[in-house]
């Protein structure tokens, strides 16, 4: 391999028997041992029958993160980061887009020859003012509801590709569908934005369950995540800068940068989202049957309360976290967004250009967050830095609300949004790297799927007591300041979970046991020397042409000694069916043919 081509984890498993590391700066220094996550172990497996062409490969580039102990790449984090960078496009629309249907909602309103103040009037039963919180409400409802449902259908059947790709391609085709906005349309238009809201939701589901398998080791969870962060606010920074840049340029109307933002977003969400999940992100096996007497529609509500029960009675700290989830504005949701481009638009009276230099500066402040957030979860650990992130967004909230009277007064949001900024790039890698880090090992999507759902099941409540405080007359700055009573009640909460070594420690000897049982043994990191798998691979061929091996073999576990063959074929079967859970299966055929992998 060329020196100057980036070494990714796919890419040195060509050739498995090679016993020199292709880092040249390495050859020297003690192989590492590690056992390889799942991720790790899916891209091994993979049989590229979907593998881009070179020239697109440079797409990848920018988005590529480093496993700080193997310093490799890794197909799923690069996937991650590519996905991420899109999602936060995609929902930063909603300050273009967003401000621009309330302005159309309030002409709309204006047209009516019996309405006296259009910011008061109703529209389709509320005021215009109210639309955009209104359509988060349904959005989160309707996630919350359904969300049992997606989260059954990646546990219990093999879709979970499938179902990122297709969330992918329905938020991306909601976006592109809003270059129609128009006065005569805008209701249209405001379907779609629930539509892809929910989309979004959904997707993010799926994207989790993905989280986990990247590695179990927290310092390097803490590093993707922080890493994901950095690349998703520098393209939306792009994103947004280009949008303000061509608008302020071009003199465009309030309309028409919302074309030019939806348009732009289409593009990236065709070219991040097609690629992350058409080459690299893999296939997952189901991890479990469904039930007897049960179907894919009620098992995953039956689910969600046999797992609640057994987190909140063995896992204290994991119990009030997830409450704490419940208070604590989720990204996915697009909740915060929501309330703050209709405080801006209509209390402070910001065009949809100033709102969107607000963005800018929020999000150039997402990354020195995203930074913070990874010194901090390792200074002073995941969940006091989650806690110290909560508190700044409360704080700087509640100073928004106390200080910025008017339209007057604007100039002061500028500087407030740099810290909101800075919380928000702070708040959301340390929220991911506790999640990681106290839930047990090898239950990680059921449980993250678990998370999801407290993070969203009550998400549309900020965005409820809002509207109804704007529905009835309250001046917008008490229903704005209503953000920082959930951030601190969130953060209240998350002192009940006791201490973070105390959590962590309860779910090491689950961690030691998950990879004993599911990882490769005997693999060497350091040139990715994955010598065991050529190894059991002819074995098995030579097993199968004796006439055995036709219950396949699985990479990573030693046969059973000592035991009657009828135990051995038995234990063999189980083993499969655990070790498929996590995509750790080497299935071969009867005729030694070459292995079937995961793709």
């Amino acid at each position: 391999m060329s020196s100057s081509q980036p070494e990714t984890a796919h890419e040195t498993e060509s050739d498995p028997t090679v016993e020199e590391s292709t880092f040249a700066d390495d050859r020297d220094k003690p192989v590492l041992q590690r056992k390889p996550s799942i991720s790790e172990q899916a891209s091994a497996r993979s049989t590229r029958r979907l593998a881009p062409p070179s020239f697109l490969k440079r797409f990848e580039i920018p988005f590529r993160t480093k496993n700080i102990q193997t310093n490799q790449y890794l197909e799923e984090a690069t996937g991650h980061a590519m996905d991420v960078a899109a999602r936060g496009t995609i929902n930063q629309t909603g300050t273009f887009v967003g401000a621009a249907l309330i302005r159309l909602a309030i002409a709309d309103a204006a047209s009516n020859p019996n309405c006296a103040n259009p910011m008061t009037c109703p529209v389709y039963g509320i005021r215009p003012t109210s639309i955009l919180t209104v359509g988060n409400i349904i959005t989160a409802v309707i996630a919350g509801v359904t969300m049992p449902i997606m989260g059954a259908l990646v546990d219990h059947t093999d879709h979970r590709k499938i179902m990122g790709a297709a969330s992918a391609f329905i938020i991306t085709l909601s976006v592109g569908l809003q270059i129609m906005i128009s006065q005569d349309t805008w209701f249209a238009v405001y379907i779609l934005e629930i539509i892809g809201g929910y989309f979004l939701i959904m997707h993010q589901v799926t994207t989790m369950a993905y989280l986990p398998d990247l590695t179990h080791d927290l310092t390097e969870m803490g590093h993707y995540t922080s890493m994901f962060m950095i690349r998703q606010y520098f393209v939306q920074g792009i994103y947004t800068s280009t949008v303000v840049a061509f608008s302020q340029g071009l003199k465009l109307k309030n309309i028409d940068t919302a074309k030019l933002s939806t348009s732009l977003a289409f593009v990236i969400g065709v070219v991040l989202l097609g690629y992350s999940w058409t080459f690299l992100f893999r296939k997952r096996p189901k991890l479990r049957e469904v039930p007897p007497n049960s179907n894919i529609f009620t098992t995953g509500f039956k689910q969600i309360y046999v797992t609640t029960q057994t987190v909140f009675r063995q896992y204290k700290a994991l119990k009030w976290f997830m409450i704490a989830l419940l208070f604590s504005p989720e990204a996915g949701a697009g909740t915060v967004l929501a309330i703050a481009v209709t405080f801006l638009t209509s209390y402070v009276k910001m065009e949809v250009n100033e709102i969107a230099t607000v963005s800018l500066v929020m999000l150039f402040a997402n990354i020195p967050g995203a930074l913070i957030s990874k010194l901090m979860c390792r200074k002073v650990n995941p969940l006091n830095s989650f806690r110290m992130a909560e508190v700044l967004f409360a704080t700087t909230n509640a100073l928004i609300a106390a200080t910025v009277t008017g339209p007057e007064r604007k100039k002061l949001v500028y500087f407030y949004s740099a810290l909101v900024g800075v919380a928000f790039g702070w708040m959301f890698p340390s929220q991911r790297t506790l999640a990681v880090a106290i839930i047990p090992k090898g239950q990680e999507t059921e449980i993250m799927g678990l998370i999801s759902f407290f993070g969203q099941v009550v998400g549309w409540l900020p965005a409820m007591v809002f509207t109804a405080m704007n529905e009835a007359g309250v001046n917008m700055r008490w229903g704005l300041s209503t953000l920082s009573f959930f951030l601190i009640t969130s953060c209240l909460f998350t002192f009940l979970c006791g201490s973070f070594e105390d959590a962590v420690r309860l779910v090491e000897h689950t961690s030691e046991a998950y990879l004993e049982r599911f990882s490769i043994k005997d693999v060497e990191v350091g040139g990715s020397i994955l010598r065991e798998v050529a190894e059991e691979e002819e074995a098995a061929t030579a097993e199968d042409e004796g006439g055995k091996g036709k219950n396949g073999v699985v990479v990573g576990q030693s046969p059973p000694q000592d035991s009657s063959d009828g135990d051995m074929v038995k234990q063999e079967k189980d083993v499969a069916e655990e070790a498929a859970t996590f995509g750790a299966v080497h299935v071969v055929s009867d005729e030694g043919e070459k292995a079937r992998s995961i793709q």
